[in-house]
């Protein structure tokens, strides 16, 4: 029970939360909701016009107003030319605060994920995230739509027909009204079991998409291993999951809107079976009895209104509590609270470094070590051994359970995030590039950057020539991740943002990527100049990169367990780099040509 209360508090709050979207707009959203109250009570005027016609002008009588046949008719198409243009400025108003409240949120969505550290992204599918940015805060700002104008238009014109009706004839309208309390409870009790659908619903819809979002983005994978069928059946049973869930919920709304439909359609019989006993006796018109029943079709198109709009306020507010649910997930660091990092010498020290992605399992096991300004410093060892892990920790992708690391002194626990992220430059070992242009992926190293630095930038990287054959040059649209640009080239933009960035700490992850002899000559160059005058840690797969180091690091299960000169660890036999060298590295084709140099 405890827990049932919990959950409608923080429905409530999320409520809340979301409408406070609302106050920038709030000039809007009254304009909009005052249309809307005209457009839904003009018409309330016309069964009083069709009574006054039908008892009193038909029969040779005067009009209640005073007014002839065709000053009535005239004044009827006076009332439904401003019911026009009522409903024309409601919905101008109302769709377009719906589209700036979307706006608003989906922005401050995304620069709210931008924000969240990279742990939260490794445990969710991609599919999943962007649901919630676009579908979820689609189906959210409805909300503003249903709730914010149409449910007030409908009580206002359920409340002024009902003055009405009962000013009429109240005998009429009590029997009319006879079914609202049994109409209430259901309402309710649909509306709760609809939200706890409509997130299940979602829930697995976003699984689903997830799913398929994997599959588009490894299809060659999918391919290479002709995995086709079995992905396909995996897609099918979850698609099975989904249409399970949406079956159910169909079932709950059919039957919801069935029984509005019995709750607001037996009346209608019952008023004009009540009402023609009381023409057929005389104590009421016939004008007031069509009148009353025209009323009876108004007033009841809101109440299946309210009915249909029960279920899109289920699907709407739990779309709100899903948004929620990720804006509540705390950023990694707040900006602008710690003190701004700025390298000078660029000394890294490791202090007993401890760190793993699953409780009890440490990746890395007291890491103590020290780069020097300026050092080139490369990182061996076995697969799993922790080589990625450790350079993750120095630009805080995840923060270390034990130890600290320090950078020219200071703590990096302790400084601006975004600061010492600045003074980083990272080239891993399989470049992400961005739809887009060439210039554009560049310019993501420094957005501030003129042209002439970013052409300086590629032509460092050894990628100007190949980008200025490209159709339009840098204005080149490369497609999704780059998929118009070879491995290599990719590699060579990712170098270019490098240069552009300019950090004097370089943390290099080579990529394994096998390369012709003069493309990997050419990226070699380029990063034989990149590291040149930076402090630089390189996760080496490259001979040549790890003879030049100025110091190796050889790490094995999360352990630093050697630190010297190539020279000096190829002659210690009993150590791991010895083994590596001889019975892998020495074997890898990249290796062939800096074997020379190893002599």
């Amino acid at each position: 029970m405890r827990n049932g209360v919990s959950l409608k508090r923080s429905n409530r709050q999320n409520l809340l939360r979301f409408l406070r979207y609302l106050r920038p707009h709030r000039g809007k959203l009254i304009a909009a909701t005052v249309a809307g109250v005209l457009k839904y009570n003009l018409p309330v005027a016309f069964p009083w016009i069709l009574k006054d016609v039908v008892d009193r002008l038909l029969t040779g009588q005067n009009s209640r107003l005073g007014l002839t046949f065709n000053e009535l008719m005239l004044g009827a198409l006076a009332v439904f030319l401003l019911y026009a243009v009522a409903t024309y400025f409601r919905t101008l108003l109302a769709d377009s605060l719906a589209q700036r409240i979307t706006f608003d949120i989906r922005n401050d969505l995304f620069r709210h994920l931008q924000e969240l550290p990279i742990e939260f992204f490794r445990t969710r599918h991609t599919g999943a995230i962007v649901s919630r940015v676009f579908t979820d805060v689609s189906m959210a700002q409805n909300f503003i739509g249903l709730a914010g104008t149409n449910l007030f238009m409908d009580l206002t014109c359920l409340l002024s027909i009902t003055v009405v009706m009962f000013a009429m004839e109240p005998r009429l309208a009590l029997v009319a009204y006879g079914t609202l309390p049994l109409f209430a409870v259901c309402h309710r009790w649909f509306r709760r079991r609809l939200r706890a659908n409509a997130k299940e619903v979602r829930r697995r819809f976003e699984i689903l998409e997830g799913r398929a979002c994997e599959a588009v983005g490894g299809i060659a994978e999918i391919k290479s291993f002709t995995a086709e069928q079995e992905e396909s059946r995996r897609f099918t049973t979850w698609a099975q999951h989904c249409l399970e869930a949406a079956v159910k919920n169909i079932r709950l709304n059919s039957f919801a809107l069935a029984t509005t439909a019995i709750l607001t359609r037996v009346p209608s019989v019952v008023v004009i079976w009540v009402g023609g006993h009381f023409v057929l006796r005389q104590q009421l018109s016939v004008g007031t009895l069509m009148a009353f029943y025209a009323y009876l079709e108004m007033i009841y198109n809101p109440l299946s209104r309210l009915s249909e709009l029960n279920i899109q306020l289920a699907n709407s507010l739990a779309a709100i509590d899903r948004l929620f649910e990720f804006l509540d997930e705390k950023p990694q660091a707040e900006r602008g609270v710690c003190p701004a990092l700025y390298v000078r010498e660029g000394k890294i020290r490791f202090q007993n470094l401890v760190f793993g992605y699953q409780p009890g399992l440490p990746v890395l096991r007291g890491i103590d070590a020290e780069v020097q300004p300026g050092q080139r410093v490369a990182i061996v060892g076995p697969s799993g051994a922790g080589k990625s892990t450790l350079v993750k920790l120095l630009v805080r992708f995840y923060e270390p359970w034990g130890g600290k690391i320090l950078i020219d002194g200071m703590d990096i626990a302790k400084v601006d995030l975004w600061s010492l992220r600045r003074q980083i430059a990272l080239v891993q070992q399989e470049p992400v590039l961005f739809s887009g242009t060439v210039e554009d992926n560049i310019r993501l190293g420094r957005p501030d950057a003129t042209v002439p630095e970013i052409e300086r930038a590629a032509e460092l990287a050894n990628a100007i020539e190949f980008i200025r054959r490209l159709p339009d040059g840098f204005a080149t649209e490369i497609g999704e991740r780059g998929a118009r640009l070879s491995v290599g080239q990719k590699q060579r933009i990712a170098i270019a943002r490098a240069f552009l960035k300019d950090a004097p700490v370089l943390v290099l992850d080579e990529s394994t990527s096998s390369l012709d002899a003069p493309t990997e000559e050419l990226i070699y160059e380029a990063l034989e100049r990149l590291m040149k005058n930076r402090t630089t840690l390189v996760i080496a797969h490259r001979l040549a990169t790890v003879v030049r180091a100025d110091c190796i690091w050889v790490l094995n299960q999360g352990q630093l367990v050697q630190t010297g000169a190539h020279a000096e660890l190829i002659r210690d036999t009993a150590g791991l780099y010895h083994k590596l060298y001889h019975e892998s590295l020495a074997l890898r084709e990249t290796w062939v040509k800096g074997a020379s140099i190893a002599a």
